[in-house]
């Protein structure tokens, strides 16, 4: 039985991890960020540690404590709280000073730098996750048209556009243009921003994998919060990339979408 070091953000999936984890019999050591991850996780591993984001040298702490030599990165953090809350101690001082452009991959990509060099190798969660990713074709009962199709592979093709440009992972089409492209604001405000200027509605919102993601921290992952905020902002079809998107509980979003009239669809 291994033990497996799990630094949470917020959102399900921390807590999907260590079911699966711990199901297949590991012990799980957390790190989790106060104000970001779901007091639940505590619920759900053998140890956890609680941090404020930018605390790396108590994070590397909690880790150590709890006997980690390998850990996953898994959930989100809000990136406003960046700028807003973060509490660089001062391991947190030098990691971040080794960052010349402070992208999303570049940070973390620090990050796992750091931790690797103090013993605590970072590995790829999508091994115990595999039953969680999207598949392919479609998830619900409502087909695309043509049309819907067509600005779904779009929008796609978009997504690694931008992707390789290390912005986001999500662009909200319509009629083969695009309406809104996500940045610092995450997928679901990025969905309304693309509601308000398709004022009639029937959008297509495309997420997919950067074209170099580094598949151990950052995949891209929907939800049924993500089919309400296209629900809300009156959307026509998610598209996510087959094979690579984590879902967080698929049967939830497709009653969700079915009712909504929501198209769900995976493309490779």
């Amino acid at each position: 039985m291994a033990t497996i070091g799990l630094i949470a953000g917020g959102g399900r999936f921390p807590l999907l991890f260590a079911e699966s984890a711990r199901r297949a019999g590991h012990r799980v050591v957390a790190v989790a960020h106060k104000s970001e991850t779901d007091p639940e996780l505590a619920k759900q591993v053998d140890a956890i540690t609680w941090v404020k984001l930018g605390q790396i040298g108590h994070l590397l702490e909690g880790l150590r404590a709890g006997g980690a030599s390998q850990c996953v990165m898994l959930g989100s953090i809000t990136k406003k709280r960046f700028f807003a809350d973060a509490m660089l101690d001062a391991t947190g001082v030098r990691v971040l000073a080794r960052v010349a452009v402070r992208s999303d991959d570049n940070l973390l990509r620090a990050m796992a730098r750091f931790l690797e060099e103090e013993g605590v190798a970072i590995t790829d969660p999508t091994p115990f996750l595999a039953d969680r990713l999207a598949p392919e074709g479609v998830l619900g009962r409502h087909q695309p048209t043509p049309e819907e199709l067509e600005d779904a592979r779009y929008g796609l093709e978009l997504a690694r556009g931008i992707g390789r440009l290390d912005l986001g992972q999500t662009v909200v089409v319509k009629d083969r243009v695009a309406l809104a492209v996500e940045a610092l604001e995450g997928t679901d405000a990025c969905i309304r921003r693309g509601g308000e200027l398709a004022k009639s509605g029937g959008f297509v919102v495309a997420k997919a994998v950067k074209p170099n993601q580094d598949r151990r921290f950052d995949l891209p992952a929907v939800g049924p919060d993500t089919v309400v905020s296209l629900r809300e902002a009156r959307g026509r079809l998610l598209a996510v990339e087959a094979g690579a998107t984590l879902v967080m509980d698929l049967p939830r979003m497709v009653e969700l979408a079915d009712k909504a009239k929501i198209v769900l669809l995976g493309l490779r």
